[in-house]
């Protein structure tokens, strides 16, 4: 392989792996997540909360002034930082989202 093949082999490599992480950012989801307030990770719908908001004593009662509908059975409206989300009460299950309205 001579010297100009090997660089322009060694260019279009270099090229496809400076464009990848670009590519990578620009796959934002649109699916709603909050900050886990007592880990690092998301909390997305489907996912478990943290215990604490399984309490009846964090349960949102004036869901309905703010605009949330109501919630299933077993279920009940909670804050976590800039989002409503409806947490089952039995197993701590995330069903919906919703932001909260400033």
């Amino acid at each position: 392989m001579n010297s100009k093949t090997l660089f322009a082999s060694l260019a279009l490599v270099a090229g496809i792996a400076g464009i990848s992480p670009i590519v990578q950012a620009a796959q934002t989801s649109n699916d709603p997540s909050v900050q886990s307030p007592v880990s690092d990770r998301e909390l997305k719908i489907n996912d478990r909360a943290p215990d604490v908001y399984q309490r009846s004593d964090k349960a949102l009662k004036n869901w309905k002034a703010k605009g949330l509908k109501a919630p299933v059975e077993q279920a009940q409206w909670v804050q976590i930082k800039d989002q409503y989300v409806m947490v089952m009460i039995t197993n701590g299950t995330i069903v919906e989202m919703q932001p909260v309205e400033r």
